[in-house]
């Protein structure tokens, strides 16, 4: 892991979480309305993420034929395994897959060596999930006080995240060393797209998050700090809420030339609603007409994925 600082750039708004409820519902309404990101700090989040990263890189190091036993089965219900740097390749038009490999985990994977690893499934990562799940349901209730919905807690209770019928994951996102003589002409570490769910928690331990800019129309850098962790409202959540929430597309830059041979790793928390709770638009406009969450996202990880249905 590189050991060097950087600076934030300042595009996307920074939240103190030890701020009030009341402060926070309009923080956090504001920055998701509008940038579709927010950075917050004092999540209890950074230490605990930046601990396991580093102790997953030892499973990415491992031989081709060994990581290959924890590959993510073909099918939607598998919300969890490894991906081959290839595997993925979130911008549907991008010239090549994204440069990365991950490896997803959910309530499923815990406890179960054939699915994951101990390095993967640990102590660590249980206590940092739990973390996720904690500001997650935080931020849903925030967002439900702001929004003026007649339950605010009507999002959280969609979120089952402890139990085994919610399909939200964990995952690591290792971006190894980067061999020029295999990239392809504008291939990136993580393309051009928005998230599929509810709600995205990200641990990055260096920068190269870029968001886009709805009001310079193109994209800038999220900017980097330590203790920070990124926020950001998903496809399924911008539906649900009328288009009053929004997904922001973000993506990952290959690093400059100095750090190509600098490995990066990130920790993500992809909440989703539980596989039966039904989307029905939160202003009552029906914008959109219902659907539930497992039909949602179905479609959306066929065409990342190859998925079946």
């Amino acid at each position: 892991m590189s050991d060097l600082k950087y600076e934030r750039s300042g595009h996307v708004p920074v939240i103190d979480m030890n701020k009030s409820d009341e402060e926070l519902s309009v923080e956090f309404y504001e920055a998701l309305t509008t940038v579709g990101f927010a950075c917050i700090c004092n999540s209890g989040i950074w230490e605990l993420a930046q601990d396991y990263g580093r102790k997953t890189h030892s499973f990415f190091h491992l031989p081709l034929e060994e990581k290959k036993k924890y590959s993510k089965p073909n099918s939607y219900d598998c919300h969890y395994g490894w991906l081959a740097n290839g595997r993925v390749q979130l911008e549907e038009t991008a010239p090549a897959p994204d440069y990365k490999e991950v490896f997803h985990t959910n309530r499923i994977t815990e406890g179960d060596r054939t699915l994951a690893p101990p390095i993967i499934d640990s102590e660590e990562s249980r206590k940092l999930r739990a973390k996720f799940e904690e500001q997650a349901s935080r931020i849903l209730y925030l967002l439900g006080v702001a929004m003026k919905l007649e339950d605010p807690y009507q999002m959280v209770k969609a979120h089952s995240f402890t139990e085994k019928k919610n399909p939200s994951n964990q995952s690591v996102v290792w971006y190894p060393k980067v061999d020029k003589s295999l990239l392809v002409p504008g291939q990136l570490r993580c393309g051009e797209h928005s998230d599929f769910g509810s709600l995205t928690l990200l641990y990055s331990d260096a920068p190269g998050l870029q968001v886009m800019s709805r009001e310079l129309g193109e994209y800038v850098d999220a900017g980097f700090i330590e203790g920070g962790i990124y926020v950001n409202i998903g496809d399924m959540l911008q539906m649900w809420s009328g288009d009053v929430l929004i997904a922001t597309k973000h993506r990952v830059l290959l690093p400059e030339a100095k750090f190509l041979d600098k490995e990066r790793v990130s920790v993500a928390f992809f909440g989703h609603a539980d596989d039966e709770a039904l989307l029905e638009t939160l202003d009552g406009s029906n914008k959109y007409p219902p659907i539930t969450a497992r039909q949602y996202l179905r479609r959306r990880f066929s065409a990342t994925y190859g998925t079946e249905q």
